[in-house]
């Protein structure tokens, strides 16, 4: 099931042999196939999807005493992959093109059955992969959108399908009708386990409540109660013992012994729905050796996958966010008699994951041999196959000349000179270790965002951790800093997001960086409120000075306007004037 981490989903197979994991990796989904027993024929392969396919779901499918896994994806189809021979068989696509929820092949009717996020259910035969039959629970029952999980049951000698949306369904292959419908849950169903052809388990999601439902009963059972949200459960029995095993959120196991007994562990107080739940009686943790603890992560590894056969628990692990290893421990001895009746913490030293060394007696495995007399082949020494080119590349002077000439015109490209970061990641990391300050300070001087993001990919994530902290004490202690940190905190957060989300308690690891940026995004509304407060004083003083410039033009308007009324009389006209008048005085 789904957990936190680099995990997206993890499943055995129902033989208890083969461990299907898929992982985030980068920018693309990889499936990893690995036996559980390395004894055996050891099976080891893994694909990469592409970029545009995000899985929901696998199941594990036995078609003809072969193991293959159907891979339901977000574009609408459903891969079918055989691990032995290491290749895709086929893609079932209902060409709906909506997201595949669950698929689940059944044994009674020898089909394949499809959910998708519109309700449509289909039905497959998986020998020539084509349609037998669909519908969808739309038609079947109001106010049903789709089906998250589909389960085969054998009632009545007839085979039926357990339908989980928000509730159970019980749904008549043959009259393809719904019959019986199984209350219980708020949230929508994520797991249907059936316990012979009589009982079913179910869990939903982020939730902590197992109910268990008899078939021939609308009501429930019994109760479990988990101490947190439920990511996987199993269920196994022999002879006259059971066990219910679950993996909580926080990566523990919980176990509920003989959960079909009446005579069950202490009645919890509280009830529901008149029924008595049933607490876990133990619980298994994984730890480190006290000598390897380093880091609150070192305390507490997460659990990521369980299964159950016969009198072992079988349980993997990520080590180095990216391996998967399994281990199993019993749940009953030879007599039959439950073992796990306490809390148990198991430990788990770090395995030894240095690189193998590619080297023997100086040379690389992997490449060509260096020169040795013996293997060289000499070949004649008369090798007259570049004379051609000779003569082509004989010039004169004068066209050496014009090269010249038109080098010296043409500008010489500078050499960059990029920095990858190997070296600046190394540094890092000494200065991590040996939490040396000066060191550190020496590394985060530097700001170019390309060599921050090579180091910070090259640094391992554990150590991603301390530099975090380490940048939130620098912060803390002098904010100044901001802009020169900001770029290490971001990368961390963008690289290593993945792992620094499976960390416990990281709200409190991080509490004095998370005050900090809440401080920082705090000032970010007040200067967009200085911001328009300039815009608005510059389109004021834009506006009067529309305005000045407006009255400036009327005034000269009014000016010239005046000056037009005015009447001059010419100098010559005066001139005109007083000889008419000395004219008149002479004559008379």
């Amino acid at each position: 099931m789904s957990s936190s981490g680099p995990i997206i989903v993890s499943k055995v197979d129902t033989n208890n042999s083969l461990l299907a994991t898929v992982l985030l990796a980068l920018h693309t989904r990889q499936v990893k196939v690995q036996s559980v027993n390395t004894n055996l024929t050891s099976i080891n392969t893994s694909f990469n999807l592409d970029k545009s396919n995000k899985v929901n779901s696998i199941t594990w499918i036995n078609i003809n005493s072969l193991d293959l896994l159907a891979i339901c994806l977000t574009k609408g189809s459903i891969i079918i992959y055989s691990p032995l021979e290491n290749e895709i068989l086929y893609e079932l696509n209902p060409n709906y093109n909506v997201s595949i929820l669950d698929f689940h092949y059944s044994n009674s009717t020898k089909t394949g059955w499809s959910s998708d996020i519109d309700g449509n259910i289909i039905a497959w035969n998986m020998l020539n992969y084509t349609q037998v039959n669909k519908f969808r629970i739309g038609d079947l029952i109001e106010n049903v959108e789709c089906v998250n999980k589909i389960q085969s049951v054998n009632y009545q000698n007839k085979p039926y399908l357990l339908l989980g949306a928000n509730s159970i369904y019980l749904y008549d292959i043959n009259a393809k009708e719904i019959i019986r419908t199984f209350p219980g849950h708020i949230q929508p169903i994520n797991e249907i386990i059936p316990i012979g052809n009589e009982f079913f388990l179910s869990t939903a999601k982020n939730d902590r409540f197992i109910n268990l439902y008899q078939l021939d009963k609308t009501t429930t059972k019994s109760v479990f109660v988990a101490s947190s949200n439920i990511i996987d459960i199993k269920f196994a029995k022999m002879e006259n013992s059971s066990i219910i095993v679950i993996i909580n959120e926080v990566g523990n196991l919980e176990i509920f012994n003989n959960p079909l007994s009446d005579n069950q562990t202490t009645p919890n107080k509280k009830k529901r729905k008149g029924v008595e739940s049933k607490s876990f009686n133990s619980t298994i943790k994984l730890s480190r050796p006290e000598s390897e603890i380093k880091n609150p992560l070192d305390s507490s590894i997460r659990i990521n996958t369980i299964s159950l056969d016969q009198n072992r628990i079988l349980y993997s692990w990520l080590e180095n966010s990216t391996l998967p290893y399994i281990d199993s421990i019993s749940w009953v001895d030879n007599n039959g008699e439950l073992e796990i009746t306490k809390d148990k913490t198991i430990y788990k030293s770090k395995p030894d994951m240095k690189s193998t060394s590619h080297l023997a007696n100086g040379h690389d495995v992997a490449s060509a041999k260096l020169y040795n007399e013996g293997h060289t082949i000499v070949s004649d020494g008369l090798n007259l196959h570049n004379l051609e080119d000779d003569d082509d590349d004989d010039e004169c002077l004068a066209d050496k000349l014009d090269k010249l000439i038109m080098n010296k015109q043409q500008p010489k490209k500078e050499k960059s000179d990029l920095k990858s970061g190997v070296s600046l990641s190394v540094i890092l990391t000494q200065a991590l270790k040996n939490n040396d300050q000066s060191l550190l300070e020496t590394v985060l001087t530097n700001r170019d965002s390309n060599i921050i993001s090579n180091t910070i990919t090259r640094l391992d994530p554990y150590l991603s951790i301390i530099l975090l902290d380490k940048l939130s004490e620098k912060l803390f202690r002098n904010f100044n800093k901001f802009d020169q940190l900001i770029y290490w905190i971001k990368w961390i957060l963008i690289i290593h997001g993945s792992i620094l989300k499976t960390l416990p308690n990281l709200n409190i690891k991080l509490i004095n960086l998370y005050s900090l940026l809440y401080k920082k995004s705090e000032t970010l509304p007040k200067l967009y409120e200085l911001e328009n407060r300039i815009h608005v004083l510059y389109e004021q003083i834009d506006l009067k000075n529309e305005i000045l410039q407006d009255n400036g033009i009327q005034e000269e308007i009014e000016i010239e306007t005046d000056e037009s009324d005015i009447e001059y009389i010419e100098e010559i006209d005066d001139l005109e004037f007083m000889e008419q008048d000395s004219d008149e005085d002479m004559d008379n």
